[in-house]
């Protein structure tokens, strides 16, 4: 009895190994109807994406874009250095009309040969102004004034030529009293300045101001002296002959002006200018004027300068 149950527990010990082989190998071959399914594969964890590199550069253009050329907008011209605009320096061309309003005598006195000298007044009559002119307009600039910001300033300098004609009619009075007669003639002058000139640039209009010096050449023609009254206690009354002279002097002139562009480099401008002629000294002959005379002898003036204010516009071209 014991030895049946032994082999029995022998029996049963050897073949749980081998029912254990058998599920293993079950387990380990693929039936045939599944050879069509996914296989299996082990999960991997994702490859993390390396950061992109950073640059404080700035992207190169695109070569259809870089190999175009430079855009010239319609106030350009093309220059030997590439587009030139309206802020670079360009020359220029102007002329300009207007009139003589006011002229002013600073102590200028004339006397008939053989009388006493006489005190010149002011004339105060129209005359007429013509002038034209070559200039360099420099490249625009900003300037730091004692005021506010930086200041975009152009300066120009230009070669002016003028003429400045005039009747002129005047008032004469002895050192004391009242008016005793009237000095006539026609003045014609032509003067050729050198101006210098400040721009403020950047403005719908743009206000410029400035100054010239240069020389003037003046004529006298039909000159005469008509006097009647008491000069210094005496009664005088004569007339000088018709005469002409002339006169080569220094011209200082002050100018303030307006300019607007109303063209591809086509200017207005409207202007003031303040042009003296100094120490002008007139000569009409030697012959001596005798007191209750008619149309008899010459006459000589002098002044400190012959001051006009005048009033003008015009056009200009850049090139």
């Amino acid at each position: 009895m014991a030895l049946r149950i032994f082999l029995l527990g022998l029996i049963f010990l050897v073949a749980c190994p081998i029912q254990a082989q058998e599920n293993s190998g079950r387990l380990t071959v693929a039936p045939s109807s599944a050879t069509n399914a996914p296989a299996a594969t082990p999960t991997q964890p994702p490859t993390a994406k390396a950061p992109e590199p950073t640059s404080s550069m700035v992207d190169a253009p695109l070569p259809e874009i870089a190999n175009q050329p430079k855009v010239i907008t319609p106030s350009q011209t093309q220059g030997p250095d590439g587009p030139r605009g309206p802020r670079d320096g360009r020359w220029y061309i102007g002329g300009a009309g207007g009139a003589m309003v006011q002229q002013t005598v600073e102590a200028g006195t004339v006397t008939a040969i053989g009388q006493q000298p006489l005190n010149q007044e002011d004339s105060g009559r129209l005359g007429t102004y013509i002038a034209g002119r070559i200039g360099y307009d420099f490249a625009v600039r900003d300037v730091q004034l004692a005021f506010g910001g930086p200041t975009p300033m152009r300066t120009a300098m230009e070669l002016e030529f003028n003429y400045l004609g005039a009747y002129e009619k005047m008032p004469l009075y002895p050192n004391s009293g009242a008016r005793v007669g009237t000095e006539t003639f026609n003045l014609n002058a032509y003067s050729v300045l050198l101006n210098g000139l400040v721009k403020f640039e950047d403005l719908p209009i743009t206000p410029y101001f400035g100054g010239g010096v240069g020389c003037s050449v003046l004529y006298s023609t039909n000159h005469k002296m008509t006097v009647s009254g008491i000069v210094n206690g005496q009664d005088v009354s004569y007339s000088t002959t018709t005469g002409s002279a002339n006169n080569v002097c220094l011209a200082l002139q002050a100018i303030v002006g307006l300019e607007r562009e109303i063209y591809e480099n086509l200017s207005i401008f409207i202007e003031y200018r303040f042009l003296a002629y100094m120490d002008v000294q007139f000569a009409y002959g030697s012959a001596s004027t005798p007191n209750n005379s008619v149309n008899t002898g010459g006459s000589n003036s002098s002044n400190d300068f012959l001051a006009n204010q005048i009033i003008s516009s015009g056009l200009k071209w850049s090139f």
